[in-house]
């Protein structure tokens, strides 16, 4: 028998600018919660103060367990080793990449959640193109787009959420998605979105767009747990409710719709730890 274990790891990545090209960002390597694949802050090597996006694709073909790119320049590989521990031979094998756009204030992950704890970060600059991760042959890696819309929303499935997250969904059965989502927060404050409101309608079904997509996610690494080729797994997408509530939306909404997302991806981080922890067993 041959074992393989996983573990997953979250790459944040938060955008101010409206568009994604020529800008910078901010950029969170949030650890694994059993096993570190990144440098602590606390590491004596210093830290890189800006990366380029290449340079993250780089990291993320690394940590699945693949060669950087060839044409990697060697003060990109420098940086890679002030970011990731040195040992080719324990790589997480999976990795979470999410990009969020319309964000402003990245200080908002300093705030106490369960991805709040082993983060290292870093600006990041983009390039006029999209970037390219080099990825090997599908039988060796399993790419999941977390960009699936949710185009059947029902009132049911929002009632749900609002449970899972310890809140309510107020709705008129005779009326279909048009009720009030009331969602308390770890500061005591709570998030109060209306579908009635465009702006908080499209926040509501990217949010639990992405729930739903994380989730098939976790059913088919699942599924390929019992493949014997063990492909990589890359989950990759983007989120853009915070940019519609800042473009879209009433003053503050999208502060709030931060403060609602981390606490989702909270959540769902545990989830995924839960998911991916398990020791798998492969037929040789």
């Amino acid at each position: 028998m041959e074992f393989h274990r996983f573990y997953l790891l979250l790459i944040l990545s938060l955008i101010c600018a409206q568009s994604r090209a020529e800008t910078t960002g901010s950029v969170f390597f949030i650890d694994s919660s059993s096993n570190q694949f990144f440098r602590k802050a606390s590491d004596d090597v210093v830290k890189p103060d800006l990366i380029l996006d290449t340079e993250a694709g780089a990291a993320v073909s690394v940590l699945l367990g693949f060669a950087p790119p060839s044409t990697l320049s060697e003060a990109s590989s420098s940086k890679l080793n002030q970011i990731l521990i040195p040992n080719p031979f324990n790589r997480p094998r999976a990795v979470f990449m999410l990009e969020v756009r319309g964000v402003d204030d990245s200080e908002l992950l300093a705030k106490d959640n369960a991805i709040s704890g082993n983060i290292l970060s870093s600006k990041i600059a983009f390039g006029s193109e999209k970037t390219e991760i080099q990825l090997p042959a599908e039988d060796e890696v399993s790419v999941v787009s977390l960009d699936e819309p949710f185009t059947d929303l029902t009132d049911k499935e929002i009632s749900v959420f609002a449970s899972w997250m310890g809140g309510a969904y107020i709705y008129n059965t005779e009326e279909t998605l048009n009720g009030d989502l009331i969602i308390p927060l770890a500061n005591g404050a709570n998030v109060k979105l209306h579908m009635s409101k465009k702006a908080d309608r499209e926040f509501i079904v990217s949010i639990l767009s992405l729930v739903r997509n994380l989730r098939s996610a976790m059913e088919l690494h699942e599924d390929l747990s019992h493949v014997k080729s063990n492909p990589a797994e890359l989950l990759i997408g983007s989120f853009d409710g915070i940019k519609i509530l800042r473009e879209q939306g009433t003053e503050g909404s999208a502060q709030y719709g931060m403060e609602l997302l981390l606490a989702t991806l909270s959540k769902l981080y545990n989830e995924l730890q839960d998911a991916y922890k398990a020791l798998h067993m492969n037929p040789l």
